[in-house]
């Protein structure tokens, strides 16, 4: 489903009754998370951002078709036993805790969960990582989504912001308003509706990542790698994301990563032995 407008059209076209509209829209509340986290200090995003810049990288050796398919299943054949546990006593979904991974190759830093059960990893994704730990976290994150039930929520979002984009439309424009208003306040709905808690719902995957590496033997030390790695080679330098940015910042990521890894080292949120 394709949301045409953005936050920047949105500024740009300067519209009084648009922003008026966003802020009604802000107060609707669309699917949640179970796991909500709390606001982070600022030393701490601090830290990450330290962290993120001192941190050095020795450049990836890459790797052959046969090294790349060998990082992958032994990293699904490790990562499934506990997932599918985890799955079966957290999941808030009614689908089965097994998953459909694919590895394609493409050369993009990439992954991502679809569909019913569906998850994508880009052979580019392998080849840029140094320990299976790293590509451990990405796939464990992808499956959380679809434990969490993200992909449908994500969608059932979109829908809802839609129906009241265009209900709110119709009371803020008139009900003689042009078909193209209406139209236009219903994309801009969809695009609240869907950033409304995918932020929450990326940390939330974060953390059931977390919880499904730790029972699964991972080194956290070295999956941490993969969010130090995006931040290195993210254009994005925002020290807190913002209400229309669909992820958390690269140092809320990390800061998050850090709390909620002792959380779980503790037994304190999720407990599969």
């Amino acid at each position: 489903m394709n949301i045409r407008l953005t936050y920047y059209d949105i500024v740009k076209q300067k519209n009084l009754k648009t922003l008026i509209f966003i802020s009604l829209l802000f107060l609707l509340s669309c699917a949640t998370v179970d796991f909500a986290v709390e606001e982070l200090p600022y030393d701490e995003i601090r830290q990450a951002q330290t962290l993120i810049s001192t941190t050095e990288f020795q450049k990836p050796v890459k790797k052959t078709t046969q090294e790349i398919e060998l990082y992958f299943n032994d990293v699904i054949e490790r990562l499934t036993p506990y997932a599918s546990k985890f799955c079966e006593i957290y999941a808030d979904n009614p689908l089965p805790c097994n998953w459909n991974i694919t590895l394609e190759n493409n050369e993009i830093f990439n992954a991502y969960a679809f569909g019913d059960n569906q998850i994508v990893i880009f052979s580019g994704l392998i080849n840029a990582v140094e320990s299976r730990d790293e590509l451990a976290f990405v796939v464990a994150h992808e499956m959380a989504h679809h434990i969490a039930n993200h992909i449908t929520e994500g969608r059932r979002n979109i829908i809802l912001g839609q129906l009241a984009g265009a209900t709110i439309g119709a009371l803020v424009y008139g009900t003689n308003a042009a078909s193209a208003d209406i139209q236009q306040a219903a994309e801009i709905g969809g695009l609240v509706g869907n950033l409304r808690y995918s932020r929450s719902q990326e940390n939330e995957a974060d953390l059931f990542s977390l919880a499904i590496l730790y029972h699964s033997g991972f080194d956290l030390d070295q999956a941490k790698f993969t969010l130090l790695r995006m931040a290195n080679l993210s254009k994005q330098k925002e020290k807190r994301s913002s209400f229309f940015d669909s992820h958390p910042s690269n140092p809320e990521r990390i800061a998050y990563f850090d709390k909620h890894r002792e959380l779980v080292e503790n037994g304190e949120l999720f407990i599969l032995d």
